[in-house]
């Protein structure tokens, strides 16, 4: 009856044997998720109403439909001069007002293209992982067998008690292939650069895509969430304006110019500023976090006692002699694949593929290993 009962315990987080860690898949999951929902969001342009609306003071619904569009693809503008006056009195809406010939004038044309830019961006984030399973091809699945923690903790107790036979399959494998997994652990160690280099270019390129204002924007805005909203000027305003203008030039009915200068309110920034802020807080922890990481893959690769100890406390401390045998022999590649074990099998298993690994790579075994081929090849 405990038997039975044990056998239908389920896991309930999936957790698959992968070989990329919390920091990779902050990049390829998180980020990716987070880019495809702020693109999508940006598009629903029903929740805040029309996308632009402008006022033209013409009663003509159809001439209305034209400035909106028109205003919508070409641009608007603020004026610089105008953004630090008190909104009310001195001037409309952040700004906004009548520019003079010596004003430097702002023009807003890349809300158009948010959609795009986030959706693209999304992708780039998630082309480092995209590499890393074209490249590994579900070989490290192959090689963990059913040890890993939702394989063995599965709906049976069958992984249970075949555990011997597979660790021991393992541990052949791994001894045999000693020294030949390089291109496979030189291939990670590229992708987790990448996605450095991908977060890093997201950063610039999303300051180059607003004008030079989003390396700032978050210290911006959080500086001013204390102050008196009647006296300050939101940095949101002036990276994402809700009110801007646009000139319209028409024929009038004696065919003649007519220039309109009009308001328009942009109801798609409302969305936009918030995305952005958040996108702000998330790109530059990310950013730290994944220099951190680097820092500590540089660590791993340059210093060989640091990874005797990351593996040793990941092992029972009965075998913390064999983890010393191992790794006197065991190269860069070596460690990186049985530290990706350890993470993806419970611990007292893996302790039983390392006593039975040691022991397969003792001197007594090593010539009978050099007479056998591997079943697999890298």
């Amino acid at each position: 009856m405990s038997l039975a009962a044990l056998g239908k315990i389920k896991v309930k987080i999936d957790v698959k044997p992968a070989v990329e860690n919390l920091v990779f898949r902050l990049h390829y999951r998180y980020s990716y998720y987070f880019f495809m929902a702020s693109a999508l969001l940006t598009t629903l342009y029903n929740i805040v109403g029309k996308k632009i609306d402008c006022i033209s003071g013409v009663g003509s619904d159809s001439f209305n439909d034209v400035v909106n569009s028109y205003c919508f693809i070409m641009g608007t503008f603020t004026v610089d001069r105008l953004h630090g006056l008190q909104v009310g009195q001195q001037v409309p809406h952040p700004g906004v007002g009548p520019p003079e010939a010596q004003d430097s004038i702002t023009y807003h044309t890349y809300y158009q293209w948010v959609p795009f830019v986030l959706f693209v961006q999304g992708v780039m984030f998630y082309m480092p992982h995209w590499f890393w399973k074209r490249w590994e091809g579900g070989l490290f699945k192959q090689i963990i067998q059913d040890l890993s923690i939702r394989n063995y903790l599965g709906a049976n107790l069958k992984n249970y008690f075949n555990r011997r036979d597979m660790i021991k399959t393992l541990s052949k494998y791994v001894t045999r292939t000693m020294n030949g997994h390089k291109m496979w652990a030189y291939r990670f160690f590229f992708c987790e650069l990448l996605n450095l280099v991908v977060v890093v270019a997201t950063l610039f390129f999303t300051d180059w895509f607003l004008g030079g204002e989003f390396l700032t924007y978050g210290t911006n805005v959080f500086a001013v969430v204390g102050l008196d909203p009647e006296n300050r000027t939101d940095p949101m305003s002036y990276v994402f304006p809700r009110m801007a203008k646009c000139t319209f030039k028409s024929f009038g009915p004696s065919g003649t110019i007519q220039v309109r200068d009009m308001m328009c309110l942009i109801a798609t920034n409302i969305i936009n500023e918030k995305i952005y802020l958040f996108l702000w807080v998330w790109l530059v922890l990310l950013t730290a976090i994944t220099c951190l990481w680097m820092v500590y893959r540089l660590l791993t690769i340059l210093l060989p006692p640091l990874r005797l100890y990351l593996l040793k406390v990941r092992v029972l401390p009965s075998v913390s002699d064999e983890v010393e045998t191992i790794m006197r022999t065991a190269s860069l590649s070596d460690w990186l694949l049985l530290i990706n074990l350890s993470r993806n099998m419970e611990r007292s298993v893996f302790s039983e593929f390392i006593r039975e690994f040691a022991t397969h790579n003792s001197p007594a075994t090593d010539q009978e290993h050099d007479t056998e081929k591997s079943p697999l090849k890298f």
